[in-house]
């Protein structure tokens, strides 16, 4: 048998007496530190404690949460209409940019032909000029020529 000591109780004899009032009082004691528990667990929750109380809380945190709820589906549709106005704009950002792109290849390609231009008017000027000065120099030959 198992002897449980307990404080502040004497110990009988007789074993079988003992280990009755052991178990007796730890019953006693588990009795009364559950009930006990169990009133600082109903304190601590704060719970109103009739009928009434309980329905209107109840009452004002369906409000509340409907009114959240109300405010959240409100936000919601502002949010897709910002959602769609924004995807809009981003569409027609990229159709202006397509276009812009466009434009740009237009604008280099146009550069390419003019640089191209100018670069053959620079040779053609610079052949131009050899041949002018071609033809001073056969000027001058022939008039010393014919002055002789």
């Amino acid at each position: 048998m198992k002897r449980v000591q307990m404080k502040d109780t004497a110990i009988s004899a007789h074993p079988s007496v003992t280990s009755r009032a052991a178990h007796v009082k730890n019953d006693t004691d588990n009795k009364w530190a559950s009930l006990f528990k169990r009133k600082n667990q109903h304190r601590t929750l704060k719970a109103p404690t009739t009928r009434y109380g309980q329905q209107n809380d109840v009452k004002e945190q369906n409000r509340v949460l409907t009114a959240t709820n109300e405010d959240l589906q409100r936000q919601l549709e502002e949010m897709k209409t910002v959602s769609q106005n924004l995807l809009t704009e981003l569409e027609l950002f990229g159709e202006t940019a397509q276009e812009h792109a466009a434009n740009l290849l237009e604008v280099q390609n146009t550069m390419r032909d003019l640089t191209e231009a100018h670069e053959k008017l620079q040779q053609e000027r610079a052949l131009f000029t050899l041949d002018v000065e071609e033809m001073e120099r056969a000027l001058g030959e022939a008039e010393r020529l014919l002055m002789e």
